[in-house]
């Protein structure tokens, strides 16, 4: 048998090192025994760092032993309880049977506390003591051990009258997680799918060049996709802008190099020097 002091105590310096994400889906477990318990004391002594997987805690319950004649545990479903789950948090607002500071165990953030894990502790725990698991306390007529197991629906715990006096309550919050990993698995399942169907489209066929008619399988519009549309907004923009400024001051060049004239004295300095030449020539 795994004792739970020990499991308390390694699963502590596990998550100490992985704290940041350690009290995500957590829930605290309190331990109220009304006689002293030396497996409730180690394990309460070895809580350092306050968050502990839960699975670790469930399995080690069985070895706290069987010194009461009635063990009660009660656990919150998220899925039937009014504060959708139990978080430390919410402790000092419960009605509780004893004061949380007084408690034999408490262990502030259990992680990952899932109600199946549980279930099957409070069973091989009760079978463990020879006791008769039930959901609701009647005092026991052959005087047997007895345990009871339920689900506090609205957030408050009561200890039922007539209790013996040697009696231990356990609570804990608990949700079921496969429904969890479910719930979140849809959007994503939902994503890919579409992914899926944009990869599967039909490829968008361009138009055959320079006979005015689309290729087999793309519309009757004759329209070119998306990635081949050359005359964007910004291009369409920018060729305005060019033909709107440099066309005018280039018509505006070509024009004034066509109005110069020669001055008519320059043409009588041409020709003097041309028959100043002749002469000299002959």
């Amino acid at each position: 048998m795994v004792r739970l002091s020990p499991i308390i105590g390694a699963s502590s310096a596990l998550l100490f090192a992985s704290s940041a994400a350690a009290f995500r889906d957590t829930s605290p477990l309190l331990a109220w025994s009304s006689t002293p318990n030396e497996a409730l004391n180690e394990a309460s002594s070895e809580v350092t760092t306050g968050a502990i997987a839960a699975d670790a805690v469930f399995g080690s319950l069985p070895s706290v032993g069987c010194d009461w004649d009635v063990v009660m545990v009660v656990h919150m479903d998220e899925a039937n309880t009014d504060n959708a789950q139990l978080h430390q948090s919410h402790v000092a607002g419960l009605t509780l049977p004893y004061e949380s500071s007084k408690a034999d165990l408490h262990i502030p953030f259990l992680v990952r506390p899932e109600r199946k894990s549980l279930d099957t502790s409070v069973e091989d725990w009760a079978k463990q003591c020879g006791a008769e698991l039930v959901d609701e306390y009647t005092p026991s007529v052959t005087g047997g051990r007895t345990f009871v197991y339920y689900n506090a629906e609205h957030g408050d715990v009561a200890l039922p009258s007539g209790l013996p006096e040697k009696h231990l309550v356990v609570l804990v919050g608990t949700r079921d997680l496969t429904k969890r990993q479910f719930d979140e698995e849809i959007p994503f399942e939902a994503e890919n799918e579409a992914e899926e169907e944009v990869a599967t489209e039909a490829p968008v066929k361009v138009a055959a060049p320079g006979n005015g008619t689309t290729a087999p399988g793309n519309g009757t519009d004759g329209s070119y996709p998306d990635y081949f549309d050359i005359f964007t907004t910004p291009l369409i923009t920018a060729l305005l802008v060019s033909f709107g400024l440099l066309l005018p001051i280039l018509l505006f060049g070509i024009y004034s190099l066509a109005g110069i004239q020669v001055p008519p004295r320059m043409m009588e300095i041409g020709k003097s020097l041309s028959v100043n030449k002749d002469r000299k020539d002959q």
